[in-house]
């Protein structure tokens, strides 16, 4: 890979692949070294969890507005926009740890699930939004849409979802301890996992579940954050001094303390809520 910069701890390389990108390996310091030590020795999964609720009363409008207007737009699409420009203005959480580096990426890349029909029953085959910060919730939506008709027309989402499927094949050839450490060999290269399986995990079951409540998602713990999608529940809030009735998201981030500090992670979540609660890209 090209070198583009070098500072003390730190450099920045910019891969001849597109789908890898510009990306920084930065030395975790010592400090930092010591909390990882401390955490595989108290405990196996060192995540936080920011269980949020968000006014998306606004952004429903505006969605709504957008459709009538005829342009093609949805909720999740909205979703995964504000996920990466928030992502964007905390570059750090926007990458993938192996060993005692750290590998941040400029790409913003977003690993969606989508359940399809497979084999006569459903199964979530995985897309990946490339460069999502940079693309329009209206961009984002009929990628994902171009995704689904792509696979009923030829049983695949893309070449990551083909990628995934030939790997499952082959490693049900070999017994489970096996499987266990080549898995475990492939989540431990970042550039292997950027490139087939994106920089941050966003899942939703809001389309799924009426009840209230947080969904706990199921963290690949080389990334530094995911999102899980909850119910959206009419509650009351207090606008401009009047209790009204509103559309509440819940939401559920979850941080990889190995990367993450609970200061970043609260500061993180507050700007996220303010993007997705402005709704001014919509």
């Amino acid at each position: 890979m090209p070198e583009l910069h070098r500072n003390h701890n730190q450099i920045t390389y910019k891969s001849n692949d597109p789908e890898i990108g510009q990306y920084t390996v930065k030395k975790l310091s010592f400090f930092r070294r010591i909390s990882i030590d401390t955490f595989d020795a108290l405990a196996p999964s060192p995540y936080m969890l920011a269980l949020m609720e968000y006014d998306v009363t606004d952004a429903r409008r505006k969605i709504r507005e957008k459709k009538r207007n005829g342009n093609p737009v949805s909720f999740q699409s909205f979703i995964i926009k504000a996920i990466a420009s928030a992502v964007d203005e905390f570059k750090e959480l926007n990458s993938i740890i192996s060993g005692n580096k750290l590998f941040i990426f400029e790409d913003i890349d977003i690993n969606i699930p989508l359940e399809l029909n497979t084999d006569g029953e459903k199964f979530p085959r995985q897309i990946i939004i490339r460069k999502a910060d940079k693309k329009s919730a209206e961009d984002i939506f009929r990628e994902i849409e171009a995704a689904r008709n792509k696979f009923i027309k030829y049983q695949t989402t893309g070449d990551e979802d083909k990628w995934a499927n030939k790997m499952m094949k082959i490693l049900f050839l070999f017994p489970k301890f096996l499987r266990k450490v080549i898995i475990h060999r492939i989540v431990n290269k970042p550039l292997i996992v950027k490139k087939k399986s994106g920089t941050i995990h966003f899942t939703s079951v809001a389309g799924f579940s009426q009840s209230s409540g947080y969904v706990i998602p199921c963290m690949i713990g080389v990334r530094s954050i995911d999102f899980t999608l909850g119910s959206i529940q009419k509650k009351t809030a207090s606008i401009n001094n009047e209790i009204l009735l509103r559309d509440i998201l819940s939401i559920t981030v979850m941080f990889n303390h190995k990367i993450v500090d609970g200061v970043p992670a609260a500061r993180f979540s507050n700007h996220l809520k303010q993007i997705i609660e402005n709704a001014d890209f919509i």
